[in-house]
């Protein structure tokens, strides 16, 4: 009995070959799996107008566009070269709640990243009340600096005149002047922090010498500078003295001072100075320059947790600089030809520097900051995004709240140092016997 052969249609046999190709297509695509692709979203920081984004990419070939939904809108959309990248948003309201999304389009669909909240800081207010002290005689009497430990913890120093000092008392002793005074949350109390007369002869006596600079580590932990002897103080006010360990002709005076703590800080003074203290032994840091450094500080890089020091140059060429390291200096662009008094920082996301203007580096670019009129300033500080102080010529404090300035004019001449911390601001007349105080209301 013969066997039948069975044929099958034309279509039908089409479609066998289409579908046993369609698998063995399937069975050698070697593209990962849609599952393994992973777009990670987290939060770095947010001040009250702007937040910073960590984004993590798992999986995914580079480089990738990328979009940030902020809420509904699409905020962002970006050629991305890393898998570790930080997106910043700007232009947003203080005190809300945001909600961000990141995603990519792949050939087999769109890979998106949880959805992440992200709130917004509060304004502090620009309200404050303000108080004036006179110390000393006038004419005679000046401040240098001046630093907040807490509301009733406050430093100034430079020197003061009374009228019981630059005189002999009743044993025949000459009475010498203040050069420090403290606030104890009742009352300015004057203070002599003695130095060496010959930090090379400490038997040569010590000498109530006028202060230039102070920085406060934290609450038990502060110096105090006069020329180029250091006083190392502790909580309750005990302290002792150590020079710069120079040769006499490398020595300078000390005008600022940046510091994580008394056994790791940076001072710098005239000639274009800078030391380096690590709690043993001082160093020598070439600046590049000759000319006065007027400023210097620094912070903690959150991303290579590294300490990041920056330094302004006056003259006739403004600049800023960088220390890479204890050895070397590498100046930051800087294309404005605005005069370079001050500069500060809380972290790599924000740095400030003042002097004919107050400017914001925003990547390699310097913004100039909206005052609503035009200042020059000779000191800025800040304690977060959104509570920041300069003080200048013609009596003029900026106080910045998260989102706008305001200019305080407290004072009948000029302004040359400030600390703020908390609801309270503090600052000095250039030259002067004065210290204005201020509450926020």
């Amino acid at each position: 009995m013969k066997s039948k052969k069975h044929k099958f249609p034309s279509h039908i046999l089409f479609l066998l070959l289409l579908t046993s190709t369609l698998l063995l297509l399937t069975s050698c695509n070697t593209t990962e799996p849609q599952s393994n692709k992973k777009i990670i979203l987290t939060a770095e920081d947010a001040s009250s107008t702007e937040a910073w984004l960590n984004l993590k990419l798992e999986n995914i070939s580079l480089p990738i566009e990328i979009k940030l939904k902020q809420n509904d809108s699409t905020v962002i959309e970006a050629n991305i070269n890393s898998s570790d990248t930080t997106l910043f948003v700007e232009n947003l309201l203080p005190n809300q709640t945001y909600t961000f999304q990141a995603s990519s389009l792949f050939q087999r669909g769109t890979v998106f990243s949880t959805k992440l909240p992200v709130i917004t800081m509060d304004t502090t207010s620009h309200n404050f009340t303000w108080e004036t002290f006179i110390l000393g005689n006038d004419g005679y009497s000046y401040l240098k600096d001046i630093a907040i430990i807490n509301e009733n913890n406050i430093w100034a120093v430079g020197e003061i005149h009374t009228e019981d000092t630059d005189k002999f008392d009743s044993n025949g002793v000459w009475v010498q002047p203040y050069n420090a005074v403290h606030w104890n949350g009742d009352e300015w109390e004057l203070k002599r922090v003695k130095f060496y007369i010959d930090p090379f002869q400490p038997d040569a006596g010590k000498t109530s010498s006028p202060c230039e600079s102070i920085f406060i580590f934290n609450e038990n932990d502060f110096i105090i500078s006069s020329n180029a002897q250091i006083a190392f103080f502790d909580s309750e006010g005990n302290y002792s003295v150590k020079k710069m360990g120079f040769k006499w002709e490398d020595l300078f005076t000390i005008s600022t001072i940046w510091g994580t703590s008394s056994r790791d800080f940076y001072v710098v003074g005239n000639g274009g100075n800078i030391a380096h203290y690590n709690g043993n032994k001082w160093t020598k840091i070439e600046s590049g320059t000759e000319n006065i450094i007027s400023d210097i500080w620094g912070f903690n890089n959150t991303k290579t947790a590294k300490n990041e020091v920056y330094f302004t140059i006056a003259g006739s060429k403004e600049t800023i600089s960088k220390i890479t390291d204890i050895s070397k200096v590498e100046e930051v662009k800087w294309k404005h030809t605005n005069a370079i008094e001050t500069i500060w920082g809380l972290n790599e996301k924000l740095l400030l520097v003042a002097g004919e203007g107050i400017f914001k580096q925003k990547g390699n670019v310097w913004i100039k900051e909206e005052l609503g009129k035009d200042v020059l300033v000779m000191d800025i500080k800040g304690e977060n995004y959104n509570n920041i102080v300069s003080v200048g010529l013609n009596g003029d404090l900026n106080y910045y709240n998260g989102a706008t300035w305001k200019t305080h004019n407290i004072l009948d001449g000029n302004l040359g140092a400030v600390s703020v911390k908390g609801n309270i601001v503090a600052t000095i007349g250039i030259y002067k016997n004065v210290i204005i105080i201020g509450k926020r209301n």
